[in-house]
């Protein structure tokens, strides 16, 4: 008797839960605006030259990949994975001279595992991201030849922000910040300075959910 009633309230349940299409899949795009924030170093000598490393403008980049939603109730979990394309500047203020704006841009995949609470339409998300940078091109590199800013390692760092549901169309704006160190020391003439720039960026996307 126990284990009909035990097999009724699971048989409940799955229906409830297939009712309320426990598991959605589809794809997103959109913009991000991104830079990258790093402590000031000052006084670099080249031999030549002394300049200070500060932090420049954002850039605006994009992102494109798949979104998968889990729904219990008012909460849901989100787990996603998209190539994204972004960056920053670095200005390189050299003493009595003029200002030279640096290049950093990067390409890589990451991968959002976000916890969610409904709002009728309306959603909060927040969330862990690893991050792996699959190519990178900056021009930091005119400073030190053979300089990487980025891990080849996964990196991490966390996503808060708003989402919009419309019948299968779903929007999204989030912040996006860093927790992963980005770059242990970089040497010019002879001397090592320590660098940790880690980016940051506004994201907006718009997707569409198959189911």
């Amino acid at each position: 008797m126990k284990k009909l009633i035990l097999v009724a309230i699971a048989s409940f349940f799955l229906v409830q839960v297939s009712n309320a299409q426990l598991f959605n899949y589809g794809i997103k795009g959109g913009i991000g605006f991104s830079s990258l924030k790093m402590e000031d170093i000052t006084g670099i000598s080249d031999g030549s030259d002394v300049y200070d490393l500060v932090t420049g403008d954002g850039v605006m980049g994009y992102h494109v990949g798949f979104q998968t939603r889990i729904n219990i109730a008012m909460i849901m979990i989100q787990p996603e994975i998209y190539f994204n394309a972004g960056g920053g500047t670095v200005e390189q203020v050299v003493e009595g001279g003029a200002t030279e704006i640096l290049d950093v841009k990067f390409n890589r995949i990451d991968i959002p595992l976000l916890l969610g609470v409904k709002l009728g339409p309306a959603r909060l998300n927040v969330g862990p991201v690893g991050s792996f940078v699959i190519s990178e091109t900056t021009d930091l590199t005119e400073l030190e030849p053979d300089f990487e800013l980025f891990s080849s390692a996964m990196t991490w760092g966390f996503q808060a922000g708003l989402g919009l549901d419309i019948s299968k169309i779903s929007l999204d704006v989030r912040y996006e910040g860093s927790l992963s160190a980005l770059g242990e020391s970089f040497s010019v003439g002879g001397t090592d300075f320590p660098l940790d720039a880690r980016p940051s960026q506004w994201i907006i996307s718009l997707g569409y959910w198959f189911k």
